[in-house]
């Protein structure tokens, strides 16, 4: 018998001429009311949530949708008997089937079997053949909307997902129930019927086993599995298993149609002919039921193959989390997953190093104006890898889950180019000699395309002006682009363009010259395009060379952009300010053009007059930029071999500018030197998995024991003690007050709490590191600090970097691991879910780099919500949860954010460091 309870305060007693009479549950779409119509007979009354009601378009289409429904046969249904679209409080009347849920005998009594499975897989597939039949699909089938009457499974609620959806109130909205969501529906593409046979795939596996095909933790993790993964069948056996393997293909088009799956069912029962058999008339021409059945279960066995043998745990997404491309992307090295995501199996990169090797920040790459930098690492050779850039989706279970965010359709908080910082005091004319390290990657290009970081992207913001760019205090504002605007999904992006501007050659700069640059940036599987670019649709196909532009990116009629993503990403305009996205004229021609590469054309404040490879870059004044003259007439950019060079230059007045290392000692206020935080921090990284800091108190001991003043005089150059994951430079992150145990140290504290974490004075403790003089100095300062704190044996090993990395992930690996990390654009999301995602955890299998192993249900879902979240405040709050969370069980251990320091000529003003640490040369000019 179903359960009611009785009426609310606040429930209505009548609905038109149905009087309610007991309240059968609730959910995401409404209340569903016990009533009797005007004869008596019991019906089940949907009053839809307030924000159905719509306008009167809307309320029409919904009438309609409804009619349809109503046209269902009533096999195996719930039939939609009645509706009321025109009223105040809209509602939908359908059958009062009496029982209880599937969800719920499973919950009481437990998997089922034998012929009481059987009979629910042919009903319920009864059911889905007849909704299908009168052109519906349902969207939401799961175990909760199957009801087991007395005379038969019933399906519910067929029309009700779509009926809304068609209402244009969830336009744009996945809709289903994580566990039972089809890969489209996750992805965003086009939802039909092969969506519920993959539901009801998924709903015979979980009531056979009473485990959910892919899983019941977090939502990213579930989705990930859907996406990427084969099903857990459990004890489901043959023939029923190969069935619902057929129907679980991540490809729609593999699955078996309802009718067909429906007709094999009945034929195991012995309800239909052997194929072979005499058939009916109108069968000639369809296919045997068994070869569309085969055809699916083999697509499944080769997606899951697929899977297991190509997919390491992911990103973005993307992840990031984002849905993965179809197919390798690029390996990078050492930034993994975003969001994303889904990254695929990563190798390190042939032919060269896989981190930095000068000693610089192992958290980010080399550049030309100090260590460490912000951005990716450079990188030699090629090899594949794939990484998402966003985060898929939020928690498992019944709710029903919106898988984007709905609300008012807002323009992204950018300043226009009013606000531009004023240019300096100063006069037009003259040079300047920059020094810069030369690290052009194997190629020595520096045409937007190839660059990834150091002196490549840094030429790269010289000679292209993007839509956006990073203003100094982490913020986005708009250059080229008038507005960047998100649809309520965040989703599909349109972008108004600056009319009238041109490249240096007096070509235009136009939308076509975007998309073109874009397309041409993605074909480059070793640049900046595989971080960036891979949650744009139809990145898969133009990175591995089978499409020409992306499908996802299309010019307007208007001169301006539309921007799909495969999945929802409300940070996406923070992306625009790299290089990769930069316009290229129709002379670029294509991504092997070496003499565009070497001598690129582009719209920026300076462009190429001259270039030595290995030598030097010669930079002069584009008269045509968009947004007035630099002040100088020529720029020599040296390609010094390191900073020490670049110091001996600046000494004999050579150059006007000139980066300092790490190493280098920095005093304030110290003359001709400027300095900057960046991006960029240093951690501990605990491994949580097993022994010494497998307990929160022990990765609390640790940072109570710490004096991060101690440490910030060992690491030299620029830094400061961190208070957080994110760094200072992203706006409102890196204050006092989230971190007690990062604020001050507390050797009592900690003796305490190493106390209550069972590990006593002698305990040998690990501590891996890179064999780089950076990590040699901060492993003796750290290990004399707990040694002498809490009397622990601190064994250092130290190695380079893919066996430090090897050593950390392995299977028997135990303690702390230093490490440092920059964002690959200046958002939360691109530090925290790359480093504690439970996506991204780190193996010995792929590139991630959650090395500590950390998985949270709540850090996850606040992420999921977080890079959905389209007003900016909201959306900051819930990155600051996520890290706070993240802090809470000291997930890793903050040590100091890091900055960069350069000498300046006293010769020059306007002269300063960017967002990323290189130097400002729009703005600089000869006093």
């Amino acid at each position: 018998m179903a359960e009611v309870a009785p009426l609310r305060a606040g429930d209505p007693a009548h609905l038109g001429p149905y009087r309610l009479t007991g309240l059968l549950g609730e959910g995401g779409q409404g209340t569903v009311f016990l009533a009797e119509d005007e004869p008596g007979h019991r019906v089940a009354v949907k009053l839809l949530h307030a924000r159905f009601s719509g306008d009167a378009k809307a309320r029409s289409r919904f009438a309609a949708e409804v009619a349809v429904a109503k046209r269902v046969s009533p096999f195996c249904t719930a039939r939609v008997l009645d509706s009321d679209v025109e009223g105040d409080r809209p509602y939908i009347v359908s059958e009062f089937i009496d029982g209880p849920s599937l969800s719920e005998v499973l919950a009481a009594e437990g998997p089922r079997t034998g012929a009481d499975l059987d009979r629910v897989a042919i009903g319920t597939m009864t059911a889905l053949a007849a909704i299908h039949q009168a052109g519906v699909v349902h969207r939401d089938f799961k175990p909760a909307n199957v009801l087991l009457a007395p005379d038969g499974p019933r399906v519910i609620d067929f029309g009700i997902a779509r009926a809304l959806d068609a209402t244009g109130t969830l336009s744009s909205t996945a809709i289903g129930t994580p566990a039972y969501m089809s890969p489209e529906q996750i992805s965003g593409a086009r939802v039909g019927p092969p969506a519920d046979v993959w539901a009801w795939a998924a709903t015979m596996a979980y009531a056979s086993s009473g485990r959910p095909a892919f899983g019941q933790d977090s939502i990213p993790a579930v989705m990930h599995r859907i996406l990427n993964m084969p099903p857990d069948l459990g004890a489901l056996a043959e023939p029923l298993r190969g069935l619902v393997a057929g129907c679980l293909a991540k490809d729609p088009a593999l699955r078996p149609q309802s009718q067909h799956v429906l007709a094999y069912l009945l034929r195991l029962a012995g309800s239909l002919p052997e194929p072979g058999a005499a058939s009916g008339a109108g069968d000639a021409g369809e296919p045997h039921d068994s070869t569309i059945l085969n055809q699916g279960a083999e697509a499944a066995a080769e997606s899951a193959g697929l899977s297991a043998g190509s997919h390491a745990p992911p990103a973005p997404l993307p992840p990031p989390f984002p849905p993965p491309p179809p197919g390798p992307a690029p390996v990078m090295a050492p930034h993994a997953p975003a969001m994303a995501p889904a990254p695929g199996l990563q190798g390190q990169v042939p032919g060269g190093p896989t981190w930095p090797s000068n000693g610089a920040s192992s958290g980010g790459p080399t550049s030309p104006f100090g260590d460490p930098s912000p951005r990716k690492p450079n990188r030699t050779g090629g090899g594949k890898r794939r990484r998402g850039i966003g985060v898929l989706a939020g928690a498992g279970g019944a709710a029903l889950v919106a898988l984007v965010v709905t609300g008012t359709v807002i323009a992204v908080r950018m300043s226009g180019d009013g606000d531009r910082d004023p240019a300096p005091l100063g006069r037009t004319g003259g040079t300047l000699a920059v020094a810069a390290r030369g690290d052009l990657g194997t190629g020595s290009e520096i045409d937007p395309s190839h660059s990834i970081s150091g002196t490549a992207r840094f030429l790269g913001k010289q000679l292209f002006t993007g839509l956006t760019e990073t203003a100094t205090d982490g913020s986005v504002r708009n250059r080229l682009a008038l507005s960047v605007q998100p649809d309520a999904t965040c989703k599909t992006w349109t972008i108004a363009l600056k009319e009238g501007t041109r490249f240096s050659d007096g070509t235009p700069v136009d939308a076509q010259a975007f998309a073109r640059g874009w397309a041409r940036a993605a074909s480059v599987t070793t640049g900046d395009s595989p971080l960036l670019m891979a949650d744009i649709d139809g990145y898969a196909l133009v990175s591995a060379g089978k499409a020409a532009e992306f499908s996802g990116v299309k010019v307007t009629g208007g001169g301006g952009l539309v921007v799909t993503l495969t999945s929802p990403n409300c940070d996406f305009p923070a992306r625009l300010a790299d290089p990769v996205f930069a316009p290229v004229p129709v002379s670029a021609g294509k991504a092997d053009n070496a003499t565009y590469n070497m001598e690129p054309v582009g719209n920026g404040p300076f462009k190429v007059a001259s270039y030595a490879k290995g030598k030097s870059v010669t930079l002069a004044r584009n008269t045509a930029w968009a947004f007035g003259q630099a002040r100088l007439d020529q720029v020599t950019v040296r390609l010094d071999s390191d900073t020490a060079a670049g110091r001996a230059a600046f000494a004999a007045g050579q150059v006007g500018w000139s980066p300092l290392g790490n190493d280098d000692p920095v005093a304030a206020g110290q003359p001709n030197v400027t300095t900057r935080f960046l991006p960029s921090a240093r951690m501990l990284v605990p491994i949580t998995a097993r022994g010494a800091m497998s307990s929160r108190e022990a990765r609390l001991a640790v940072s109570y024991a710490l004096d991060r003043d101690e440490i910030g005089k060992a690491l030299g150059g620029v830094s400061r003690p961190a208070h957080g994951v994110v760094p200072a430079a992203l706006p409102g992150f890196g204050k006092p007050g989230v971190c007690p145990s990062c604020d001050a140290s507390d050797p009592a504290k900690a003796k305490e709490l190493a106390a209550q974490a069972g590990l006593k004075p002698g305990t040998k403790v690990r501590l891996y590191m890179q064999n780089l003089p950076a990590y040699q100095r901060l492993g003796t300062v750290v290990a004399a600090q707990l040694e002498r704190t809490l009397g622990w044996e601190i064994e250092q090993r130290s190695s380079d970097f893919p066996a430090y990395r090897k050593n950390v992930v392995a299977k028997d690996a135990s303690g702390l691991a230093f490490f440092a990390w920059s964002p690959d654009y200046p958002t939360p999301y691109t530090m925290l879910w790359s480093l504690l995602g439970s996506t991204g955890v780190a193996t010995e299998e792929n590139s991630f780099y959650n090395l500590a192993g950390y998985k949270n249900t709540r850090f996850d879902d606040l992420m999921y919500r977080a890079v959905r979240t389209v007003p900016e405040g909201p959306r900051a709050d819930l990155y600051k949860q996520a890290e706070k969370v993240a802090l809470d069980d000291m997930a890793l251990i903050p040590l100091a954010e890091l900055g960069r320091a350069a000498q300046r000529s006293d010769r020059y003003v306007g002269l300063e460091l960017d967002f990323d640490g290189d130097p400002t040369l729009a703005t600089a000019a000869l006093k």
